[in-house]
């Protein structure tokens, strides 16, 4: 997974700014590669790596002045406040009743001026031969998850608080779901 992100992560750091926003947490953010690159590009924030505790305090993970650990679980636990929240590839891990409550933690969490990036597959809307449809399957059958449209992320961002404002490409069948609070 962290070999396929590094690609993934040229092209979010390549496609949106990160520099607005003063503090950034990484749900489910595993070592926190995405985070330290988002913070490399963002040099005026400080960020929240949130994830379980025996994955934030495996050794390899590090906190730093700007980079903060926090263990829990998003099902149960608060949440950090922060301006902007990264969610790469958990939502499509689970189903579309515990995606709902995983986002509504985060919206209990967010700060009205703040914004979620969903980092997700989008499946398609057409008949055409598609990886991501095909990686649907996979995780309908291994994990109880499943990709999804873009429809379908827009219900599920309006059922939570969020307000769907625009859906940006970033290649390697990759796509930030930028939201607003509502």
């Amino acid at each position: 997974m962290i070999g396929k992100a590094q690609g993934q992560i040229a092209g979010l750091l390549a496609t949106y700014d990160f520099k607005p926003f003063k503090t950034i947490a990484a749900i489910g953010g595993g070592r926190g590669h995405l985070l330290e690159a988002v913070l490399s590009a963002a040099p005026q924030a400080t960020g929240v790596l949130f994830d379980q505790p025996h994955v934030v305090n495996d050794p390899v993970v590090k906190a730093s002045a700007r980079m903060k650990l926090q263990g829990g679980d998003f099902f149960k636990d608060v949440l950090p406040v922060c301006d902007a929240y990264l969610i790469m590839q958990v939502i499509h891990d689970w189903s579309d009743d515990q995606a709902l409550e995983i986002l509504k933690a985060i919206r209990r969490s967010a700060p009205p001026h703040a914004r979620l990036l969903l980092i997700e597959a989008i499946v398609p809307d057409n008949a055409h031969p598609s990886w991501i449809k095909m990686l649907d399957i996979g995780m309908l059958t291994i994990l109880n998850g499943k990709e999804r449209t873009r429809p379908e992320f827009e219900k599920l961002l309006a059922a939570s608080g969020f307000k769907l404002e625009r859906v940006m490409d970033v290649g390697l069948g990759t796509s930030i779901l930028e939201a607003s609070c509502t």
